[in-house]
């Protein structure tokens, strides 16, 4: 492999050792480019593998994705103050990473963790395989068809179920549901669990807006629902239902097509998969799953160790979500 990742980059196969093993002199642009194509192609080498499991370094890697969307959400920094002390308790220190493949590679290279909490499968099935295969234990915090990689996670599939069959019968079956990218598994699972929820009472396909990511995508996608009829709204994550309340509620910006001047929004009804402090500052309060990061990274953090102090088998656990339909009630 190192003689084909030489070729491909046009410079020796000491060159290429020296890159990924970090010692010797190498420029830091060839290093750099070296580690990047290794992270594309998914490979890593096997002394870093080897040495992952004789050397310990009593370090933790917790990988989540920075981007600006996501740290808005309460749920990751949760999740890592849960699996901070959990790791503080077994006397391991904690290393952040993103969630790119070439980051997680690095700090599987360089040898700088002994484990790693991955927060969310968003680079594919193949990938999470692959670093699997390298010898290192992972624990996800979500959801995978990867073989031999230890999940934690909160049904997400059963529990929109669960809401969704509970809001039909106090609202009705006109309900829509908006939720971000669909390359997220947890998506997937929360928006099938949402339209088994329609099928198992004889009902029409529900609506799903996707890729609502952004302000403007929102406003789009709750404008098209509320023009359409709908009235009844469940948002995917608590995200996703902050910037849905703040326009509703925020008043000025939304005004209906159908219904030119309407500005007012007592009629509509909105839920969330997910509950957080944002959801706190609104009243009434709304229905959501509630949910506890923090235990999930706990739980998470627990699994790993087993699994570098004891080689535990990799397992697939769910942790209980409890529904609260609040004011509704």
């Amino acid at each position: 492999m190192i003689n084909d990742i030489a070729k491909a980059l046009g410079v020796s196969k000491t060159t290429v050792s020296r890159a990924l093993s970090g010692n010797g002199r190498v420029s830091d642009n060839t290093r750099e480019r070296i580690l990047r194509y290794t992270a594309e192609i998914g490979y890593i080498p096997n002394a870093a593998a080897r040495n992952l499991a004789t050397t310990k370094t009593r370090n933790i890697a917790f990988s989540m994705p920075l981007n600006r969307d996501s740290t808005r959400s309460s749920f990751f920094l949760e999740c890592f103050f849960g699996v901070s002390k959990a790791a503080a308790s077994a006397a391991y220190d904690m290393i952040m990473v993103g969630d790119e493949l070439e980051q997680i590679n690095r700090i599987i290279q360089s040898r700088k963790a002994d484990g790693m909490v991955l927060t969310r499968n968003i680079i594919g099935d193949d990938a999470l395989e692959k670093l699997a295969a390298t010898g290192i234990p992972i624990v996800l915090t979500g959801i995978t068809t990867a073989a031999n990689i230890t999940q934690v996670s909160y049904d997400g599939m059963g529990a929109f179920k669960d809401l969704t069959t509970r809001l039909i019968s106090l609202w009705s079956e006109n309900i829509g549901l908006i939720v971000t990218s669909q390359a997220f598994p947890a998506n997937r699972a929360r928006a099938q669990g949402f339209t088994s929820a329609f099928i198992e009472k004889g009902l029409p396909s529900p609506v799903i807006a996707w890729e609502a990511d952004t302000e403007d995508q929102m406003y789009h996608a709750f404008h098209e629902m509320y023009d359409s009829g709908i009235r009844n709204i469940i948002c995917g994550d608590d995200v996703v239902c902050v910037n849905l309340l703040n326009i509703i509620k925020g008043g000025g910006r939304f005004e209906s097509k159908v219904d030119p001047g309407k500005t007012g929004h007592d009629n509509i009804n909105i839920a969330s998969f997910h509950d957080s402090h944002y959801l706190a500052t609104f009243h009434p309060e709304i229905p959501v799953v509630a949910l506890d990061p923090g235990r999930l990274g706990s739980a998470a953090c627990k699994m790993l160790i087993g699994q570098i102090e004891s080689s535990a088998a990799p397992t697939i656990s769910h942790l209980d979500y409890e529904i609260r339909l609040n004011m509704l009630q």
